[in-house]
């Protein structure tokens, strides 16, 4: 009986021989896999980069609203809520409550209308129904009537019903006012009590919808966008009603967290990508944006098909090469390498809100910090932040102008300003000068922040700070109290060009620098005297020898023991910060002094291969340490000191047998290494700027890199903690 070959065997051997027989055809398929996989590969990069770019861009649009829709709702919550007290106290002048709803209009140009809306009866004389209305005109003339009837029963609207039974502010949904304004609106409530504390009256502001439409149409980055506005009851505030609108309601209503993300497909059956956000504040509003994907996509796809438009061609150029001469395989070898090299390049991806305040007590080592910050109302305008970075505590301190809702939206973007120009920079000058000029840019509303920042370098005691307008900290050390020297600087946001500048001193072990705000001495109890600033001094001196908690408890105690029962008048916000660093007890301690000369690594090389050996470290973690310090003194030996200059460089090496640490110091020119940008190695050799892969490369193997510049000399000091498992018997 014949042998029978496997059935999996004989597939195999047809396909050798078919590329055996076949090479230029077999070359061919493959290139064309090959080049529909480095498309696909491609499109799908660039893809993922085109998503991430268009949510950054959508949601910084919204975000750029929402902001525009709360401060035009706090003007009109603000100007109701200062009429409350108005009204009050002229419960007994009915007719004069004309007289104020049109001041409210008339002071105010983003009302279009406003009321007094009174209890039924509440005036005898006046009848069942009362309320004083005002409303401007298109010819900016302001109206005055008496509003109320039987066909208009205000006792049924919604902005007092809610704000009667609750006692509470209240905007209400979207309505047609066809008796008094005319026009759609919302409307904003607030309650007014009689002296016994019932609730009276109600105040009312209305806001016209038009602007909100207008507002839906600005700064879009897509032209196909559609935005809409959602009161808190789902009905359309702005935006146009529509197919797409009924199908994203359906999507978003149900959403208890009024945010997200998701895609869906219209009528026509393309795709749209949704975004919802909450405006914030007691509105409840939603803004919903919504993105044509065809708009968002469409020169990526455009690319994507004049590509495979061109790899058809390709493909038949190739086959005749290879056809004529199997040198050319090479070369479409290549042709195929580039289109690779085309699609690593775009693979690039780029991302970056929620504790706006760092922890209230922080302890290491070398520092215990304790902060405290007491709005005056539910929210402040004051600020506090550090932490630390290359063994450097940065802090801040701030205020800034005003109460409540906008100062601490301020706040917020002085806070994130802090974090984002202090990541790459140890000068404090020059991160308020960048604070300062954002601050400047669109600042309508003149609002400044007085600021103090500091930058504390914790192996030394190097303290270097530069004061915006703020209140003088003080120096508590050993029962000495003494206030920072500060020069006189603008606070920040007043002019954009003004020249802030560097101060430094020494901090002693042992010492505390407390900083606070305006809010300290200047608390009132009920005589309106402030606290004052000797009572800060008495105080502090008081409680020198006590942890930064304690400090802090002490005078908040003093303060609410001074002002009693008296309203808070200002934020109230304190850091102290307590220096204390770590003794460093050494088991080894050398010293090697090299010329700026690449000659002498070998020397260097030496000392370090001798030092570890000593300490009986682990060979590979020996041999990271040398490829870290000896990063950083090639980098000192070819840059510090100008070319022909000869100079010395001096290399000290401690460990207390847990850690390593190493300084490279020299007096050649100014160059703080830790500030500079690191090599981005995404990037392709051609795209990335010279420089930065050092500093990358010993930031990987230390723990930890500090820079300090004293009395003209560079100070490099390198850290590595050893595991005790790495050393050897």
């Amino acid at each position: 009986m014949p042998n029978k070959e496997p059935a999996n065997k004989g597939w195999w051997k047809n396909l050798r021989n078919f590329i055996k027989n076949n090479t230029s055809l077999t070359v061919i398929i493959a290139a064309a896999l090959l080049l529909e996989l480095t498309t696909g590969v491609m499109y799908y990069t660039a893809q993922n980069i085109i998503q991430e770019t268009m949510e950054q861009l959508v949601r910084s649009e919204m975000n750029a609203i929402a902001l525009n829709i709360r401060k035009q709702l706090a003007k009109v919550e603000v100007a109701v809520n200062n009429t409350d007290w108005v009204v009050q106290r002229n419960l007994s002048e009915p007719d004069s409550m004309f007289v104020l709803t049109r001041m409210l209009v008339e002071h105010n140009p983003s009302l279009l209308s406003s009321s007094v809306s009174f209890k039924p009866y509440f005036y005898p004389q006046k009848g069942h129904w009362f309320e004083p209305f005002a409303v401007r005109r298109d010819d900016d003339s302001i109206e005055l009537m008496q509003l109320a009837s039987e066909n208009h029963d205000y006792t049924q609207k919604e902005f007092y019903t809610f704000t009667m039974e609750n006692d509470s502010d209240h905007w209400c949904g979207p309505y047609i006012d066809k008796d008094g304004a005319k026009a759609m609106v919302v409307t904003y409530s607030s309650a007014v009590h009689n002296n016994q504390g019932e609730v009276v009256a109600v105040v009312a502001g209305d806001l016209s919808l038009e602007w909100l439409n207008d507002l839906m149409w600005d700064s879009k980055g897509y032209d196909s966008t559609h935005r809409f506005l959602l009161s808190r009851n789902d009905s359309l505030l702005a935006g146009e009603d529509g197919p797409i609108f009924r199908k994203v309601l359906e999507l978003v209503k149900d959403d208890s967290d009024h945010q997200g993300y998701m895609t869906m497909t219209d009528d026509n059956g393309e795709k749209q990508h949704v975004f919802y956000n909450p405006v914030g504040g007691i509105t409840r509003w939603t803004l919903i944006s919504v993105c044509s994907d065809r708009e968002v996509f469409y020169t990526l796809r455009r690319a994507r098909l004049f590509l495979l438009l061109l790899i058809l061609p390709t493909l038949l150029f190739a086959g005749f090469i290879v056809y004529r001469s199997s040198r050319n395989i090479e070369r479409l070898r290549k042709i195929n390498a580039e289109k690779e090299r085309i699609g690593g390049e775009l693979r690039v991806a780029n991302q970056i809100q929620q504790s706006m305040l760092p922890p209230n007590n922080f302890h290491l080592d070398d520092v215990n910090i304790c902060g405290s910050l007491v709005p005056a109302r539910e929210v402040g305008g004051d600020l506090f932040d550090y932490y630390i970075r290359d063994e450097k505590l940065f802090f801040c301190i701030g205020d800034v102008s005003g109460k409540g809702a906008p100062s601490a939206m301020v706040m917020g973007v002085i806070h994130s300003l802090f974090r984002a120009f202090s990541a790459h920079e140890n000068n404090p000058a020059r991160i308020m000068q960048a604070i300062n000029e954002s601050s400047c840019r669109g600042n309508e509303s003149n609002i400044f922040v007085t600021m103090f920042i500091g930058v504390l370098d914790l192996p030394t005691g190097h303290l270097r700070y530069c004061n915006a307008g703020h209140d003088t900290p003080f120096i508590l050390d050993h029962g000495q109290l003494t206030m920072v020297s500060c020069e006189s600087h603008l606070p920040v946001g007043v002019f954009d060009d003004v020249k802030y500048g560097m101060q430094e001193m020494h901090l002693l072990p042992g010492s505390t620098i407390f900083l606070y705000t305006d809010g300290l001495t200047e608390a009132k109890n009920e005589e309106h005297r402030q606290f004052g600033l000797q009572r800060v001094k008495e105080t502090l001196v008081s409680c020198s020898d006590q942890n930064p908690k304690s400090i802090l408890k002490t005078i908040t105690q003093q303060v609410h023991q001074f002002v009693k029962e008296a309203e808070q008048s200002d934020d109230l916000t304190m850091l102290a910060i307590h220096y204390t660093p770590k003794e460093f007890e050494s088991i080894l301690s050398e010293t090697l002094t090299i010329k700026n000369d690449v000659h002498e690594v070998k020397r260097f090389s030496s000392f370090m291969k001798a030092a570890t050996e000593k300490m009986g470290i682990e060979t590979s973690l020996a041999r990271q340490l040398r490829l870290a310090v000896e990063e950083a003194v090639v980098n000192v030996i070819d840059y510090a000191y100008p070319a022909d200059t000869e100079g010395d460089i001096t290399i000290n090496m401690k460990s207390d047998g847990h850690t390593f640490r190493f300084q490279i110091i020299d007096s050649g020119v100014a160059f703080d290494p830790t500030t500079k940008e690191m090599a981005d190695t995404t990037l392709s050799a051609e795209d990335r700027q010279i420089g930065g892969l050092g500093i990358l490369l010993v930031r990987e193997l230390m723990d930890s890199i500090n820079y300090e510049r004293m009395n003209g000399k560079n100070i490099l000091t390198l850290m590595k903690t050893l595991p005790q498992n790495i050393i050897t018997q």
